[in-house]
């Protein structure tokens, strides 16, 4: 199976929403943490079951939280560009998607 390569930018997205979900409840950031590591082994598995939302960017939907996982399958590794709140501005993470281009 290919290798999760997290960019610096989706590490602090991860990371600022975890903590977000822990000051409102841990059981909820708890969750949200399971369900984030779950969608991630899916994208493992099986990543061009998702759908491309521009040039070779997929999108990953979150079950349970208003996220969106944005990532590049390459031969190797998968990029995960975002782990984006839906309401957020995508051109946020479209512009993470020119400087990883």
């Amino acid at each position: 199976m290919k290798r999760i390569i997290f960019l610096p930018s989706a590490e602090l997205d991860i990371k600022e929403s975890a903590n977000f979900y822990y000051e409102v409840n841990v059981e909820l950031k708890d969750r949200f943490v399971r369900e984030l590591s779950d969608s991630f082994e899916h994208i493992r598995k099986n990543p061009s079951a998702f759908p491309k939302v521009k040039n070779e960017i997929r999108k990953c939907l979150m079950l349970d939280f208003p996220f969106c996982i944005y990532f590049v399958e390459k031969t190797e590794s998968i990029f995960i560009l975002a782990v984006f709140h839906t309401k957020r501005n995508p051109k946020i993470w479209k512009s993470r998607a020119i400087q990883k281009s």
